[in-house]
């Protein structure tokens, strides 16, 4: 009975180191396999990733592409050399989200707008100020198709405190005057009712704002000191 007992003894010592040995080579297993993700991840997406490698996501490949489409703000971003990760900040949170909709297959497509506020912008686009913006741009009249004697500028619209600058100037599709989206040509005032159709309100939103500004508006600060004569 007693060299039963140690056999037995044996064999579950022996099972023990056997399934210890199991666990081992799976945590093992476990954690290469999660090196090589990650490592996919870093290259592409943690580590130091450039437009191209962002671009070998097929979901991520045609906002990529768009930053080279002459008809889009992305492509002026792009001239400047600016790529994904300049406006893109993905932080552990983000990390741990994408490598989670990789290993499930989840991304969703389209991928989800992100918005952005006034100070994203404002790290590139120094201009003072969003007033000083307005002040700028005052002469940009967006009249077209407009009833007469009316004249706007969208940077000074009385919501513009509560808007963000991603809503007219879009940068991976065709820009937008989001005005339109409240102030359309449904009047209750017949006297202001137009028969023609409203004008491609995508024109003024697809310039960059840099090149409204290479030369002052005649009413800036700027030009009116220099329209005065001296003393």
């Amino acid at each position: 009975m007693r060299k039963i007992f140690q056999t037995i003894i044996r064999a579950i010592r022996r099972l023990s180191i056997i399934v210890a040995a199991l666990l081992g080579i799976g945590v093992v297993l476990s954690l290469i396999g999660v090196g090589v993700i990650w490592g996919h991840f870093w290259d592409w997406r943690v580590g130091d990733p450039t437009s191209e490698s962002c671009a070998s996501c097929h979901v991520i490949k045609p906002y990529v592409e768009s930053m080279t489409a002459p008809d889009l703000l992305g492509s002026a971003h792009a001239m400047r050399d600016i790529t994904c990760t300049d406006c893109h900040d993905y932080d552990l949170d983000h990390q741990v989200r994408d490598t989670v909709a990789y290993l499930r297959n989840e991304y969703e497509e389209p991928l989800p707008q992100e918005s952005y506020d006034m100070d994203m912008c404002f790290q590139c686009h120094e201009h003072g100020s969003y007033d000083q913006i307005a002040w700028r741009t005052m002469d940009l009249g967006v009249t077209d198709g407009q009833a007469k004697g009316h004249s706007a500028n969208p940077h000074a619209s009385p919501h513009y405190t509560e808007l963000e600058c991603n809503l007219c100037h879009r940068v991976h599709e065709p820009s937008t005057l989001y005005c339109w989206e409240c102030h359309t040509y449904d009047f209750g005032n017949p006297m202001f009712q137009r028969s023609e159709a409203p004008p491609d309100a995508s024109s003024e939103a697809d310039v960059p704002v840099d090149a409204l500004l290479d030369e002052p508006s005649a009413a800036t600060p700027e030009a009116s000191a220099e329209a005065t004569p001296g003393d």
